[in-house]
């Protein structure tokens, strides 16, 4: 073939070789860039994922259960017991002078106490608090022991980490009619003894021994007021159980499998790995089509009036980062669920639920923050409220073609886990803060410390105890706040004022309600000056949009009951997503919410908090929440005479979409 001919057929093919090669570029640069998932962005087809990757389960329920689910309940406590305050602000000048600090430091923290401390160095100050709690609790100890011996009584005095001291009277008997969980009990299961509180009732001048001896209450009432009456402690208060504020579901024929490893281990999560790079955007997982509450705010398509304006921020490649953590107190994380286990969101977390019998897992505080369930009785199943509460936060793993997507695709999670059978109780809920902010270790049977090596940047707890904030719940929180954490918690699901539940009416604290897929006032919310901001709680009693599914908040959470496959609504005997509803729900999209805030400015503590109000917040209007008095007993009417009533709601509604920079905004 002559020269010439060679030169022709080279041009020819030039130009086709060309647009292949600039093809193949094409192709590596859509690859890193993650330019070849915008090209088809969007949840994947569900008919193309495993039946484990999108059955559900949540109907809407009948209206006949609404009742019950508003109806009030007694307040409950752990027989026997009684946290005690050690005065461990009196020892701080004590413990500088013992450290050979100046004079000068001494006089201040003998003069301004905590308010000094936080002027020291922080090495400096941990070892003087340090020293200063050990003191005290010492000498509450002791002190303790001398009131209950002058009272006639029996009991385990006990230190905790961070001058917490509880008192267990358990040479006590307890009157047989007294334990509220008494005729749910079985050789099935053992459930935690608990018994009615009312804090009016007082202990009588003159009480008996006989009488003490045979009633935990009385005796429970008299030990609190004497103690409280020495003088020589900050408080003495009732170790009150809390509740998730979920209504269990009845047990099936089997209870709900959990995946487990190999052995029948449970999975131990490893410290987060650094993601590989997303860009953000619409995500890939199957069931986010269902997800209502992470849409855009608004009516128009592909928004929903509910919701929370995750999206936009998504769509503003702002996905988080795992240098964020949030700790979850609740009854801990399914490690082993198929859209947790991989996702490399979960830090290592804690057990610490003392009571071998409400942890329901054999053993007392560990390392071990599995969701080993909270059902009460044989009748009902377990929750795994943490669980659920978690995948909303970020423990589900985004954008990787299972199941749901979670607010924060980057994140750590920690999960802390204080909730069990039949709830759980103060003392642990108050250590579990604690070790969350990095402030005390745990302390397992055998006296050895678990380290918290990830410190919370934000609580959640979707919790509540109908109570006045308990002191030593107060200090917990204050303790938290001073190092920068932001403590996030539930208002609370009995559609009455806030005042009412702790930790909502506690200080320091950011309070949210829950909205509903229509962005009103979820009917079970509470309400009142306390709520700072409403977020998705959902409701499982409506279909506002007619898709025949409740308008809950869709996350992580395995159950037998309900189940069904949603590309031929056929029930399946398992699944690991469901429906639920409350302020348990909102919370968590606004801990989500705050960790995005926080990756994007860098913000913590109450510059983080202020950011969350002033950019990310849809301000109600004028007459939000109000509502026909006849509906509402425990909303306040509007002026005297009026048949409208208000229920005060928080300044606005968490809107992410708010705080998208103009110049990232996705185009439309």
């Amino acid at each position: 073939m002559s020269h010439r001919r060679w030169s022709l057929i080279a041009l020819v093919l030039a130009p086709i070789l060309a647009l292949g090669a600039c093809d193949q570029i094409g192709n590596v640069w859509e690859r890193v860039t993650g330019g070849e998932e915008a090209a088809t962005p969007g949840p994947i087809a569900l008919e193309d994922v495993p039946l484990a990757a999108r059955a559900l389960a949540g109907a809407v329920r009948p209206q006949d259960q609404v009742a019950a689910l508003l109806a009030p309940e007694p307040v409950m406590i752990a027989p026997g017991q009684i946290l005690i305050g050690a005065q461990v602000e009196r020892e701080l000048a004590e413990a500088a002078s013992d450290m050979g600090l100046a004079n000068s430091l001494v006089r201040s923290l003998r003069a301004q106490g905590n308010e000094a401390l936080e002027q020291l160095p922080e090495t400096t100050g941990k070892e003087v608090l340090e020293r200063a709690e050990a003191e005290a609790s010492t000498t509450a100890r002791t002190a303790a022991r001398d009131v209950l011996r002058r009272l006639g009584v029996d009991g385990e005095v006990q230190v905790r980490p961070g001058g917490v001291v509880t008192v267990n009277l358990a040479t006590i008997g307890a009157s047989p009619t007294s334990l509220r969980y008494a005729q749910q009990a079985s050789a099935e299961v053992a459930m935690p003894a608990a018994i009615e509180w009312n804090e009016a009732d007082r202990c009588p001048r003159i009480v008996l021994q006989g009488q003490l001896e045979n009633d935990i209450s009385l005796a429970t009432r008299c030990a609190i007021q004497r103690l409280q009456a020495s003088g020589q402690f900050e408080y003495a208060e009732p170790n009150y159980i809390a509740d998730a504020g979920f209504t269990r579901p009845p047990r099936r024929d089997a209870p709900p499998p959990t995946q487990q490893q190999p052995g029948g281990t449970t999975t131990t999560p490893q410290q987060p790995q650094t993601p590989m790079t997303r860009i953000g955007g619409l995500p890939n997982d199957p069931l986010y089509a269902l997800q209502w509450h992470y849409r855009a705010r608004g009516t128009g398509e592909g928004q929903s009036a509910g919701g929370a304006g995750f999206l936009p921020f998504w769509e503003a490649s702002q996905i988080g980062s795992r240098t964020i953590r949030v700790a979850v107190l609740d009854t801990g994380v399914d490690l082993t669920h198929p859209d947790i286990a991989a996702s490399g969101n979960v830090a290592p977390g804690v057990d610490m639920i003392a009571n071998p019998e409400r942890g329901g897992d054999n053993d007392g505080v560990d390392g071990d923050a599995q969701d080993a369930g909270d059902r009460c009785g044989t009748a009902t199943e377990n929750s795994y409220h943490g669980t659920h509460v978690a995948g909303t936060i970020g423990a589900a793993a985004t954008n990787d073609s299972v199941g749901v997507a979670g607010g924060a695709w980057d994140v750590t999670v920690i999960p802390v886990r204080v909730l069990g059978r039949c709830g759980g109780e103060l003392a642990d809920i108050v250590s579990g803060i604690r070790w969350a902010a990095g402030l005390a270790p745990a302390v397992n049977a055998a006296g050895q410390q678990i380290v918290n090596r990830n410190p919370a940047d934000i609580i959640n707890m979707s919790l509540t105890i109908q109570a006045p904030c308990p002191a030593s719940m107060q200090a917990a929180i204050d303790a938290a706040v001073a190092r920068n954490v932001v403590v996030v918690v539930a208002a609370g699901n009995k559609a009455n004022q806030t005042r009412l539940y702790a930790p909502a009416n506690c200080n320091n604290v950011v309070v949210v309600g829950a909205s509903d897929a229509r962005g009103g006032l979820s009917f079970y919310s509470n309400f009142g000056p306390e709520v700072d901001i409403l977020a998705p709680g959902g409701d499982v009693f409506a279909d506002a949009d007619g898709d025949g599914r409740p308008d809950g908040v869709l996350s992580t959470r395995a159950t037998t009951a309900g189940c069904y496959d949603p590309v031929n609504q056929q029930s399946t005997e398992r699944c690991y997503y469901s429906f639920l509803q409350g302020t348990s729900m909102a919370t968590p999209h606004v801990s989500a919410a705050l960790a995005l805030l926080a990756s994007q400015s860098g913000l913590r503590g109450r510059q983080l908090e202020a950011a969350l109000f002033e950019r990310a917040l849809a301000r109600h209007s004028a007459d939000f929440g109000q509502i026909e008095c006849a509906r509402s007993r425990h909303a306040t009417p509007i002026s005297t005479g009026s048949v409208t009533c208000a229920r005060p709601s928080g300044r606005g509604s968490l809107d992410l979409g708010l705080a998208v920079p103009a110049s990232t905004a996705a185009s439309p």
